[in-house]
């Protein structure tokens, strides 16, 4: 696929990881937790799938609201929805990548990361996600949705905003009141832009596609993801809705 990406960095892979601390001001992580969003054939996510490492028992370190409570691997829904309604355990999470996670699971005592088909193997208690009727904005044209949890500061905004290239809006403001700014890019033969918007007290960031191009919007959807997650928010689910 060749483009014409404004983007930090490309992503590989569809895992997201993400390092566990016992408390926020912590240093040094406890564990892992890595996650992965199912998508449907439209590319809005039908479920969330989660899985948590800790080196030690989790009442040594601190309760995590799951069970069971010994070291090792262990999946819960309801963790995975507390990350993104708990401002105090979203901030027990930092984002990172896959080499920083092998580190971490190394140092901790265990031993080399298995690989992504192995990891999807400790996924058993999945969040499912609703997805309503996508609502059709205009022949030839898809929006899709990623909507956050999580919270920027003046200074992860102006961040997050550089690393995505937002110009000014495209919309006027009495259109669309939250939107930050607008980036573009053009990917083989799809003209894609996002806006990076504030949507009833959470973040978003919606993808305009024309015409739509499958593979060309799930490498973009990941790599704008991608970026929000390394500036403290969390995916909380992606919608189609045009």
């Amino acid at each position: 696929m060749t483009t014409e990406a404004p983007l930090r960095r490309a992503t590989t892979g569809t895992l997201d990881y993400y390092l566990l601390h016992a408390a926020a001001e912590d240093v040094q992580p406890i564990g892992l937790l890595v996650e992965e969003f199912v998508l449907a054939d439209d590319l809005s996510a039908t479920r969330l799938r989660s899985a948590g490492w800790t080196a030690a028992p989790v009442a040594a370190t601190g309760h995590l609201g799951v069970e069971p409570l010994d070291g090792g691997w262990w999946s819960s829904a309801a963790f995975a929805r507390a990350v993104r309604t708990d401002r105090q355990l979203r901030a027990r999470l930092a984002a990172t990548d896959r080499a920083t996670a092998e580190a971490t699971y190394h140092r901790l005592g265990g031993g080399a990361l298995p690989g992504d088909e192995a990891l999807r193997d400790h996924f058993h208690d999945d969040v499912p996600l609703a997805s309503g009727a996508p609502l059709r904005l205009g022949t030839g044209t898809d929006v899709h949705r990623v909507l956050f949890a999580g919270e920027l500061d003046d200074r992860r905004l102006e961040r997050l905003s550089r690393q995505l290239r937002l110009a000014a809006p495209v919309d006027p403001p009495a259109t669309r009141p939250g939107v930050i700014g607008t980036g573009r890019l053009r990917v083989n033969d799809t003209n894609a832009r996002w806006d990076l918007q504030r949507v009833g007290g959470a973040w978003c960031i919606d993808v305009t596609s024309t015409p739509p191009g499958r593979d060309a919007l799930r490498w973009l959807l990941r790599q704008l993801t991608d970026l929000a997650r390394g500036q403290g928010l969390v995916p909380a689910t992606i919608d189609r809705l045009g």
